[in-house]
């Protein structure tokens, strides 16, 4: 107990935190454990009554977990955490945006592309080879000589792209 400004005496609030934590924890794992009986008895000839079981028991404890979150005060902190990494998310995919992303976008972009495939004679940049490998963000070309030319995918939609007449291996 402690006693506030007018002299009164009142539970501390920490122990009302521990009490209404102990109280929540029994009720849900009651409840969780009722349903379940319930959910056997009645739901046992049912395929996927387990499922159903255990996704609720799921529910249950994501709304403890933000019950007490919110009983304990941490919630706003959590919230202030993630748009703090939700800013910092952004900032970095910013300054990945041409790295990266770009040539992500044009990958995509490549593989839905049916002129363009592994095996196709390409001439890029001046340069003539035979596609060997192509990933989101970069295509590998083995040239005539033997080298293995790596290039970013966004060069395929920015430069002028010479796709040779031929057989195509796949």
């Amino acid at each position: 107990m402690v006693n506030n400004p007018s002299g009164d005496e009142m539970f501390d609030p920490t122990f009302d935190k521990i009490v209404i934590t102990i109280v929540v924890v029994a009720a849900i794992a009651i409840f969780r454990l009722t349903l379940g009986a319930i959910l056997k008895r009645k739901l046992r000839e049912l395929a996927g009554h387990q499922l159903l079981a255990n996704f609720i028991a799921v529910v249950l404890s994501i709304v403890l977990v933000f019950y007490l979150l919110n009983v304990w005060g941490i919630t706003q902190a959590l919230l202030e955490w993630l748009a703090a990494l939700g800013t910092i998310t952004a900032v970095l995919l910013i300054t990945m945006k041409d790295v990266w992303i770009t040539n992500l976008f044009a990958g995509i972009s490549l593989i839905g592309d049916k002129s363009i495939d592994i095996g196709t004679d390409v001439e890029i940049q001046g340069k003539r080879g035979k596609i060997v490998e192509m990933t989101l963000t970069i295509t590998k070309v083995k040239t005539a000589d033997g080298n293995l030319m790596i290039v970013p995918n966004k060069k395929f939609r920015e430069e002028i792209v010479i796709i040779r007449a031929g057989k195509r291996r796949r």
